[in-house]
């Protein structure tokens, strides 16, 4: 049986918020911070996108379609 993160279904925070934009700012590992977090690496990277923190996600969403 697997094990549910202690966030499972709860929304972020604006205190994990804060604690995923500085651990992006400093270039952490997605892994690293997923567990700093107590969440999925998944999880961390969609908010990472939905968050625009980092550079390259973000340029990517405001890409334009060919």
């Amino acid at each position: 049986m697997t094990r549910k993160r202690a966030h499972h279904g709860h929304g972020w925070t604006p205190s994990d918020l804060r604690k995923l934009k500085t651990l992006v700012g400093r270039d952490t590992p997605r892994a690293e911070i997923a567990r700093a977090l107590g969440r999925t690496v998944s999880a961390v990277y969609q908010r990472i996108v939905t968050e625009q923190l980092s550079p390259r996600t973000a340029a990517a969403s405001r890409r334009r379609p060919d």
